[in-house]
């Protein structure tokens, strides 16, 4: 009876305790980004935004860094990563395979769109698109916007099939192929203009730009809960708005995110929609990003 009796004032006891005991905490919830930068400039550029979202949703959010847009999108749709920073492309993709939720979208510069840049050596004799014919062209990423898919848009556009006509190279980071343009190792190459606008200043000029393309934007995991977003929203867009300490501190951004953020629908993307399939087909929006690299011989 007595051994009875300790027994159940055990079991009260560690009843007692695990109720007091605090919840266990959430995991911190993480924002992805792509390696489009070198590993330093990437924390200089993104971990103020993080912080800032950390402290005013009170939510220790944390940033990651993936080496491709591909392992971006799959680590988005698996709810590996809670949110994602995307191009327009890789957004389109990650909304096709997983209804990824667009949240808000960079306002660069204030506007809600951007531009990509052909670029050139600013002594090199080509004038035109069509005098691309032949020479060795250096892209972005596979699933990069404004560095692919739009400049080999105008390529094809201008009558050059690019790996039939162009020469095609990727390169990992945009920095990369305008330095590559500088060095001779590629006649031309397709940049974001934030990009394009400081290699101005290093020997390069515009050949040619696209049309506005929709901004980059903050995109949440499916399934996420419904106060991430409207967290999300409340930091970016609205207290921005309301608050000038907090619009000063945003301005104190890297120029890529100074202008703040707006909202953002999925329809703004459609046009990227159209171009891709324009483009690879109607599978566009679903082919492995090796199938959607330049390469001799295919179109």
């Amino acid at each position: 009876m007595k051994g009875l009796s300790t027994a159940s004032g055990l079991v009260f006891l560690l009843t007692g305790l695990l109720a007091g005991a605090p919840p266990a905490p959430m995991p911190a919830p993480s924002l992805g980004f792509v390696s489009v930068y070198n590993p330093r400039l990437m924390f200089l550029k993104y971990q103020p935004l993080v912080d800032y979202v950390t402290s005013t949703t009170g939510r220790p959010w944390k940033l990651v860094v993936v080496p491709s847009y591909e392992r971006l999108v799959q680590d988005l749709c698996s709810g590996k990563l809670t949110g994602a920073y995307l191009g327009p492309f890789a957004y389109a993709r990650a909304h096709a395979a997983c209804k990824a939720l667009p949240v808000a979208k960079v306002a660069t510069g204030g506007k809600p769109t951007y531009r990509g840049l052909i670029m050139v050596r600013a002594d090199s004799p080509l004038k035109s698109l069509a005098n691309l014919a032949g020479k060795k062209f250096g892209f972005g990423p596979p699933m990069a916007t404004a560095s692919y898919l739009e400049v080999r848009a105008m390529l094809e556009e201008a009558g050059l099939r690019p790996g039939i006509d162009v020469v095609c190279r990727h390169y990992t980071h945009q920095e990369e192929a305008a330095r590559a343009v500088l060095l001779g190792d590629v006649d031309a190459c397709g940049v974001r203009e934030i990009v394009g606008e400081k290699y101005t200043r290093r020997g390069l000029r515009v050949l040619a730009r696209t049309e506005e393309i929709p901004s980059f934007l903050l995109a949440l995991a499916p399934g996420s809960e419904p106060a991430l977003r409207d967290e999300l929203v409340r930091a970016l867009v609205i207290l921005p708005g309301q608050n000038p300490v907090t619009s000063e501190v945003i301005r104190g951004w890297d120029e890529e995110l100074a202008g703040g953020f707006l909202p953002a629908a999925d329809a703004d993307y459609e046009p990227v929609r159209r171009l891709a399939v324009r483009l690879f087909g109607p599978s566009a929006l679903t082919l492995p990003e090796s199938s959607l690299e330049c390469r001799p011989g295919r179109r």
